[in-house]
C-alpha cells in the first residue's frame, strides 16, 4: 500500500491496481539497485518477487534482507509476524545463517481491526495456508511455524532473546502486540523492522504510543518501513 489516504486505501485493498503499482515500482527499484548493489542480492529479490505473491517492493525486500544479515553478528533468534506467502521470510532465511527463525501468522488472514485502523482492510484478507508457507521455506533449516493470533500463538515458544524481528501485520492491535512481546526480548542493538509505518494509521499509532515512554525512537526509512534499534 503506497497511498496514505484511508479512503483510497479502502478502494485499492490489495487489488489489481495496487499490485500493478507495486510491480511497476519494484521493477524501477530493481534497476536502480542493480546499478550499485551486490548482483546476487538483487537477483535474489527479483527471483523471490516472481516466485510468490510478495507484498513488498524491491527496496522493502532489500531492507528486510540487509537488516537481517547485519544482525547475524548478535546473539538471539530471528522472528517474523505476518508471514503471508513467505516472501519476506525467504529473504530472512537467505540472510540468517544457522539462527532460529520463528514465524507467526494466523494463516487465515487478518483479524478484525480497531477504530485506529480506519477500516482499511477487511477480516480474512491476505490469507495463505500454513502448508504452502512450509513448502515454500522447506529448504531452510531452523525455521519454526506458529499458527494463530499473535501474541497468543507465542505461548509455546521457548523463552529466548531476539536480534531481529520483522512485523507486517497491518493493524494497530497486532502491531502493539508485536511491540509488547518483542521489545523486552530484544538484545542490545537488536532491530525491530516494520512494514507500512508511514501509510497505515494503526501501525504508526501503535509505534508512537508504545515508544512514548521508551528511550528508543522510530527511524523512518525511505520506503513505508520503520525500524527501532533496542538500547
Amino acid at each position: 500500500m503506497f497511498i496514505k489516504s484511508p479512503r483510497v486505501q479502502r478502494l485499492l485493498q490489495g487489488g489489481c491496481l495496487e499490485r500493478f503499482y507495486r510491480f511497476t515500482f519494484s521493477n524501477i527499484q530493481l534497476l536502480t539497485l542493480g546499478a550499485h548493489k551486490d548482483p546476487k542480492t538483487v537477483d535474489l529479490i527479483r527471483r523471490v518477487s516472481k516466485q510468490s505473491n510478495s507484498l513488498l517492493t524491491a527496496y522493502e525486500s532489500y531492507n528486510v534482507y540487509t537488516w537481517a544479515r547485519a544482525q547475524t553478528c548478535r546473539p538471539g533468534d530471528m522472528a517474523e509476524v505476518g508471514v503471508y506467502a513467505g516472501c519476506s521470510a525467504k529473504m530472512i532465511c537467505e540472510a540468517k545463517g544457522d539462527k532460529n527463525l520463528r514465524l507467526f501468522d494466523t494463516f487465515e488472514g487478518l483479524p478484525n481491526g480497531s477504530h485506529a485502523d480506519a477500516k482499511v482492510y477487511r477480516p480474512g484478507q491476505f490469507a495463505a495456508s500454513l502448508e504452502s508457507a512450509q513448502a515454500y521455506l522447506k529448504p531452510y533449516k531452523n525455521v519454526h511455524f506458529y499458527k494463530g493470533r499473535f501474541p497468543e500463538s507465542a505461548a509455546g515458544v521457548p523463552e529466548s532473546q531476539f536480534c531481529f524481528a520483522h512485523f507486517d501485520v497491518d493493524l494497530y492491535e497486532s502491531t502493539l502486540g508485536c511491540l509488547q512481546y518483542f521489545y523486552p526480548r530484544m538484545v542490545a542493538g537488536g532491530v525491530m523492522l516494520s512494514h507500512d509505518y508511514s501509510v497505515l494509521a494503526g501501525v504508526k499509532t501503535a509505534f508512537d504510543e508504545f515508544l512514548a515512554d521508551k528511550p528508543e525512537t522510530v527511524i523512518e526509512l525511505p520506503s513505508t518501513q520503520c525500524l527501532v534499534i533496542k538500547h
